[in-house]
């Protein structure tokens, strides 16, 4: 399966938020609430620079992430933490960067949105929530 094939797929169950954004961003690293890493997912927090040009829509992307001249993959969740927070207007942009575990708070990070996933939903459980990031790991890795 092309990853174009891919990419089509998730857009049609989600085709209204689909927006697939071209361009590079950056975002401070700060400190979170660190609930990334107590589900086994640690997550960059991203303090988003210029966020007034970064137009995405609530959901899981797939994404690129660039960190002193190296390049991983990475998974990031665009929105208000719904299983979290409740009757929040922030938007938080959390990276989960795969294959990697190193201390890069007040770090730059430059990422790169290659395709959403899914939709931002609420879960009832941690349990629920946890597995479907790892669904959402496993259609990241199958189809880049």
């Amino acid at each position: 399966m092309t990853n174009q094939i891919f990419w089509n797929e998730c857009e049609k169950s989600s085709k209204d938020i689909a927006y697939l954004f071209s361009g590079l961003f950056s975002g401070l690293v700060v400190h979170g609430r660190k609930i990334g890493r107590e589900l086994g997912f640690p997550t960059a927090n991203l303090k988003v620079i210029n966020e007034e040009y970064v137009s995405l829509t609530k959901g899981v992307y797939a994404v690129k992430v660039f960190y002193k001249r190296h390049e991983y993959l990475g998974v990031m969740n665009v929105g208000t933490r719904p299983s979290f927070d409740e009757n929040t207007e922030n938007i938080y942009y959390e990276v989960h960067i795969l294959n990697f575990n190193k201390p890069i708070y007040n770090e730059i990070l430059n990422v790169k949105v290659l395709g959403l996933v899914r939709e931002e939903k609420r879960f009832s459980s941690k349990k629920d929530l946890i597995s479907q990031i790892q669904r959402d790991i496993k259609k990241v890795y199958k189809y880049l």
